[in-house]
């Protein structure tokens, strides 16, 4: 029988940032109302691609090598984490902007936002990225089903005792990413959607 070590590592895994985000980028298309399959399938592969893949892919790399501290445990090798997820989110922004895709533009520019902020906390202090990247995608799709999605915010404290349990983080650490990941996407996104008037 599995031990709570094991839980929370699986645990940890399975509400990775890359698997929320892909589950974000395969439901966005049609709570934003797309109806043709050949435009779905797209922006399905193109959102995983982007908000699901790029952004972690030091991650992904240190998984590939079996490194054990793939969450990058130590502060000061943090910050080259975040250079190919910012880049993404601005030429993304760009992009999508310029396609008049607007609310991928907007999941670009507040996932900007949040990475720009969590990069300039992690120079000073140890946050939990884990739960700040469960979070982000999550309030984005809550906000774009109307709420459906509200309820798996109960997994927010499951996640947080994991990340706690494998001492990758402390309880003011989880609480912090908690709350930045929920409350920065929040007012991001809903002041951006004013600002593109969608």
């Amino acid at each position: 029988m599995a031990d709570s070590l094991t839980y929370a590592g699986v645990i940890s895994n399975v509400l990775s940032s890359p698997i929320v985000s892909s589950i974000l980028s395969i439901l966005a298309p049609t709570f934003l109302g797309y109806e043709d399959l050949l435009t779905k399938i797209a922006l399905v592969i193109v959102g995983i691609v982007i908000y699901g893949i790029l952004p972690f892919t030091p991650t992904l790399i240190r998984i590939a090598r079996r490194e054990k501290d793939i969450y990058v445990s130590k502060i000061e090798e943090r910050p080259r984490s975040f250079i190919i997820g910012i880049s993404d989110y601005i030429i993304t922004f760009f992009i999508f902007t310029t396609l008049g895709l607007f609310y991928y533009a907007i999941f670009s520019l507040t996932s900007l936002i949040v990475a720009a902020l969590t990069f300039a906390i992690t120079l000073r202090w140890k946050v939990s990225i884990h739960l700040i990247g469960f979070c982000t995608p999550l309030t984005i799709l809550t906000i774009i089903s109307k709420g459906i999605f509200l309820p798996i915010f109960t997994l927010a404290p499951v996640l947080m005792w994991a990340r706690v349990k494998t001492q990758a983080h402390n309880w003011t650490q989880v609480v912090v990413g908690t709350f930045l990941g929920i409350a920065v996407t929040y007012y991001s996104m809903t002041w951006l959607i004013q600002i593109f008037n969608i």
